[in-house]
């Protein structure tokens, strides 16, 4: 689609760190750049490991030189830094990126006569925590549309005021790169190196754990499924051994008598080998708004577990992909896993692929961005 209007876009991020809202950030930065249109980049703090990345790819301007990455400390300095983009450059169109990004808002539109597009990455919890009290009548009043990455982001949103002006578009992984990882995994060493065991079906959790992501209740539900079958094993990928968080698990798993059938991997550039090498892919969250690496686990063939009311993995799940239960029902989840057999999970599996493939991909989110700034122009 052509976007005979735009110019130059203005696009702002909270930072430059390598999470889900950055990564597709870039994604669509790069997209748009390489279809003749100027990139320039707003960041609220200068932290983050992309930050080379985006400093070779774009003009990049930041608030918060050497900043911490405390979410409004840009205060005192966004003025100039608006005004100097101002000067230097005739901006069509502003992309928000995330809740922590929404309080510039009201200065952005006063500097630039622009019409704004906000993309929401953020539920309940996560809006309180990541936001200002003023954010969400911020993101209203200011935005010309607003973007949600779930239909869940979309209807807590709606909750908070009624708006004609939400679209969805769903993130996206990169499909041929987690197909192709996939395909070269080799499955036996991954194991070795991990210390998974040939003889458990592994059942897999990734994320930063914190309260959202539940590590806690993944723990009650290994725990509980154990005490019926030691077929299985679970594997977390995305904690360091280290920290109160860990040894608070580690605590718990030994007081259960399960701290040998429970591997916690530090982050790592094999997550996805590593999901790739285990079974079924398990989300404990109590609120994820739409978590990417459920995309990657099924285009490695996973069945997907998940509880309901808890964001994107509720609106992924279907009875042809996997399994959801009512919110932290411990023992439904258990009652679930230990039901799954090699034939069923290679069938979900299957079908967990075919799901991403037909509905969640670079190139059917594009077109629906486009889509939406051609209504704003």
């Amino acid at each position: 689609m052509i976007l005979k209007k735009i110019k130059k876009i203005l696009f702002v991020s909270h930072d430059t760190n390598r999470a889900g809202a950055q990564l597709y950030l870039l994604s669509i930065m790069k997209y748009f750049k390489q279809n003749g249109i100027e990139i320039i980049l707003l960041a609220i703090n200068d932290w983050g490991s992309l930050k080379e990345e985006f400093n070779d790819l774009f003009q990049v301007y930041y608030f918060n030189v050497n900043s911490s990455s405390h979410r409004k400390s840009f205060f005192k300095k966004r003025q100039n830094v608006i005004q100097e983009i101002r000067i230097g450059h005739t901006i069509d169109l502003i992309y928000i990126n995330t809740i922590a990004s929404v309080d510039l808002l009201p200065e952005l539109s006063k500097t630039f006569e622009a019409p704004i597009v906000s993309h929401i990455h953020e539920l309940q919890y996560s809006i309180a925590q990541y936001g200002s009290p003023n954010s969400l009548d911020n993101l209203f009043n200011y935005s010309n549309k607003i973007i949600a990455c779930s239909q869940a982001v979309a209807d807590n949103l709606q909750e908070f005021r009624n708006s004609k002006n939400i679209r969805v578009v769903h993130s996206f992984v990169e499909n041929r790169q987690v197909i192709e990882t996939s395909k070269n995994t080799d499955k036996v060493a991954i194991k070795e190196k991990y210390g998974l065991g040939f003889d458990k079906i592994w059942i897999c959790a990734c994320g930063n754990a914190d309260w959202r992501k539940a590590p806690d209740i993944f723990l009650q539900i290994a725990s509980a499924t154990l005490k019926k079958s030691k077929k299985f094993g679970f594997v977390w990928i995305g904690i360091k051994s280290e920290g109160d968080l860990f040894f608070q698990l580690d605590y718990d798993a030994t007081k259960l008598g399960i701290k040998n059938e429970i591997k916690w991997i530090s982050p790592t550039s094999e997550a996805v080998e590593i999901i790739d090498s285990c079974d079924i892919f398990l989300v404990s969250s109590r609120e994820d708004p739409f978590p990417l690496v459920v995309l990657e686990a099924a285009l490695c063939e996973k069945p997907i577990l998940g509880f309901k009311n808890t964001g994107g993995v509720d609106e992924f799940i279907d009875e042809s992909c996997g399994f959801k239960v009512e919110y932290l029902d411990v023992q439904q989840m258990v009652n679930q896993i230990i039901s799954l057999d090699q034939q069923m999970i290679k069938s979900l599996g299957e079908k967990s692929k075919s799901k991403v493939l037909t509905n969640y991909s670079f190139e059917i989110s594009i077109k629906k961005i486009e889509s939406i700034f051609n209504e704003v122009v």
